[in-house]
């Protein structure tokens, strides 16, 4: 079975995009995450100064959380992340970020945090007593958390930064921007007659479009855009672009034809049945079963583990310190953080969601470097999607496209 990277390369044309690139970031990472793959990247460079104060704090954060939660009992204990704090990198507010954004939030936390806070997380011993009461220490927490993951990222997507240029042609912003308004062809015959603030924004927005063809540039698309408006064929341009686009979108959600697994049996139209080698640790056998069983079903379809011992099968791989992630859509190593308890709501989700891979679903979401800002964006196409957000689930999206895959 021919193999594709999952993770952003999933989603990338392998032609446009040949150099190497990070092989799977999940957006939502963690910091237990990002500490791991920083250990394993291992780069020497320096760092941009910004970069390295707010790694420097979260680093010391997450001692500070340690010393902590040692005097605590587990239901007392302070925790950063939980189901509910999930609220997924929607794309109409995507996450942007550079050194000139992490240096703005270490300036914001050096304002907002207490004196005493700020004086632990640059060294001073840590107290037998929060400076704050619990729910104020977790809030302020969080925003040194969430900027030593910007930061962490930031340094680990760096070396990469041609590959991530070279992404922004997969930036689908702007096909969305008339797909969720339900615009057509015939609606820009009335494109004179819209006001000048949204003229502007159906102008950049078909600049974005064109984009999505790799061999075009900012400038020859706002040509094209400004060529088309002076001979009144925008709805002609329109068209002419959206067939890119919509390809462009599809193959973030849609199941590559080498990536269908040929050892699933869909012959019964209500169960998908997976063959998955035995965990040899019996306690990894409901830890998978029950969570992929539970996430993967929809009305009375359902997907179902078959255990066995498969010499070209799907298996359970635990290493200290990876990052999650599966060796290809429709890849049979789902290798998990054996450091990160499974009992955690992170790894329950994460063998969901990275089991999704090995039945050939790629992530549905993006990240690129954008020159015009000079910063890196990413986005999920639907945060209530299982493989696009740890904020979503299984949904019929999901079920229908298994059952095109598969279905016999």
């Amino acid at each position: 079975m021919k193999k594709v990277l999952t993770g952003l390369l999933a989603t990338l044309s392998l032609a446009a995009f040949a150099e190497k690139a990070p092989v799977h970031l999940d957006l939502e990472m963690t910091s237990l995450e990002y500490r791991g793959l920083l250990k394993e990247m291992n780069q020497k460079d320096v760092d941009d100064p910004a970069v390295a104060l707010a790694l420097k704090l979260g680093e010391r954060l997450q001692k500070w959380l340690a010393d902590e939660n040692a005097r605590r009992s587990p239901s007392t204990a302070l925790r950063l992340t939980s189901p509910g704090t999930r609220r997924g990198i929607p794309i109409e507010t995507p996450s942007i970020y550079s050194e000139k954004t992490i240096q703005a939030t270490n300036d914001k936390l050096a304002k907002e945090l207490p004196a005493d806070m700020m004086a632990v997380l640059n060294g001073a011993a840590f107290p037998t007593q929060l400076p704050v009461d619990d729910a104020e220490f977790v809030r302020l927490a969080r925003l040194v958390d969430r900027n030593y993951q910007s930061a962490a990222r930031f340094k680990s997507l760096k070396p990469y930064m041609s590959y991530y240029v070279r992404a922004k042609s997969k930036d689908v912003r702007s096909y969305y921007f008339f797909k969720k308004d339900g615009w057509t062809t015939a609606r820009f015959a009335d494109f004179s007659q819209l006001p000048e603030t949204q003229k502007v924004a159906v102008r950049e927005n078909l600049a974005g479009m064109c984009l999505n063809d790799a061999f075009s540039s900012y400038n020859s698309c706002t040509k094209k855009v400004a060529k088309a408006e002076a001979a009144g064929t925008l709805g002609e341009l329109y068209a002419t672009l959206s067939a890119t686009s919509v390809r462009v979108w599809n193959e973030f959600f849609d199941i590559p034809s080498d990536a269908v697994r040929t050892d699933v049996d869909h012959t019964d139209p209500n169960v998908m049945k997976v063959p998955f080698n035995t965990p040899s640790i019996a306690k990894f056998i409901p830890y998978l079963q029950d969570n992929v069983e539970d996430e993967f079903r929809f009305g009375t379809w359902g997907l179902k583990i078959i255990y066995g011992t498969y010499a070209d099968g799907p298996m359970l791989k635990f290493e200290p310190g990876v990052v999650p992630h599966v060796n290809g859509l429709g890849g049979n190593e789902i290798v998990m953080d054996s450091n990160q308890p499974i009992e955690e709501y992170e790894s329950q989700w994460t063998i969901r969601h990275e089991f999704g891979h090995v039945i050939g679903l790629p992530d549905c979401y993006h990240e690129f470097y954008d020159s015009q800002l000079g910063a890196f964006v990413n986005y999920q196409l639907d945060v209530k999607d299982l493989m696009c957000s740890r904020a979503g689930n299984m949904d019929e999206r999901i079920a229908l496209e298994l059952q095109r895959a598969y279905r016999k």
